[in-house]
């Protein structure tokens, strides 16, 4: 396979990479996998690279333009910041105030970059700020013993989703709100043009221990609660929702959460207007799961990085 102008997008889950190869020249997804590690690949870095290296081999991969990592927003920070033109000189300064006044952990302890969504130096920019700890960071960076299979961008799934959108032209019609159901978490996204309108999201916590129809209920329920919260207090509302993530995949959720969402239109994200998708069977079983790495391995080199 010729691959020195690819793109490879990495998603890393609890205890799962998922891997998207993206060919930007043909915008077309080559490529999904769906990896399980057994244990976590941000903190099991010799895991992480060995199975990696390991799908690399299968596949006749030796060389590829960029490798760029997504990880859960459960596991990082992001806000939609308003950056002052009086800022506009000192961007990474106001953010890191910005950051100081959101948590009470010292900011030190994250990494932040920041990814542009308007404005300019007179009127000031609009940026989602991206934070993740210092410690998952610096394993990938340094725990590689390989650096040429290291990634070299590295963001929050948040982040990948919205440029998935992006670059699909799905925000130039209106907001778009994209529910990302995983097994470690729920995350809920109202998106448009130039902005991340609300972010919300749901923990699985609690859905140990319980039947698989009682979880999903229980969860669905929780879902619909923060859709109208975001109605009322967010001033979003969105009727077509769309469905990735690992519960995706599970009939069984996707209908009960559909039952659920009485009044709301759900549609599964496994088609695009402007990405090609792989065809066969499993690529193509991948999709909903590998929906961040997907928005990942759509960024070149140089792109935004924490």
């Amino acid at each position: 396979m010729s691959d020195m102008k690819l793109q490879l997008g990495i998603e890393a889950g609890d205890a799962v990479l998922k891997l998207s190869l993206f060919d930007p020249q043909a915008k077309k997804v080559l490529k999904t996998s769906y990896l399980p590690t057994e244990t976590s690949p941000l903190d099991d870095i010799y895991t992480f690279e060995t199975t990696l290296q390991s799908w690399l081999q299968e596949n006749d991969l030796e060389s590829i333009k960029s490798i760029a990592l997504t990880v859960s927003v459960f596991r990082g920070l992001v806000r939609q910041v308003y950056i002052p033109p009086e800022a506009s000189s000192s961007i990474r300064d106001y953010l890191s105030w910005t950051l100081s006044l959101m948590t009470n952990i010292d900011p030190d302890v994250y990494y932040f970059d920041y990814h542009t969504l308007n404005g300019d130096a007179s009127l000031g920019y609009t940026v989602l700020l991206i934070a993740v700890r210092r410690v998952w960071v610096d394993a990938v960076r340094k725990g590689f013993r390989s650096k040429k299979i290291a990634p070299t961008i590295f963001e929050l799934d948040v982040v990948s989703l919205y440029n998935l959108l992006e670059y699909d032209g799905a925000l130039e019609k209106g907001t778009e709100c994209l529910i990302k159901a995983d097994f470690s978490g729920v995350t809920i996204m109202w998106m448009a043009k130039d902005d991340l309108k609300a972010l919300r999201c749901v923990s699985t916590l609690e859905l140990v221990d319980k039947s698989k129809e009682e979880a999903y209920l229980l969860l669905s329920k929780q879902v619909l609660e923060q859709l109208q919260l975001a109605d009322e207090e967010n001033g979003v509302s969105v009727k077509r929702i769309r469905l990735c993530g690992e519960l995706a995949n599970d009939i069984t959720f996707v209908n009960i959460l559909r039952e659920q969402l009485n009044g709301y239109t759900l549609t599964l994200l496994d088609s695009f207007a402007n990405i090609r998708l792989p065809v066969d069977d499993e690529s193509a079983s991948c999709i909903l799961n590998c929906a961040g790495a997907i928005g990942v391995s759509l960024r070149s080199a140089g792109g935004s990085q924490s």
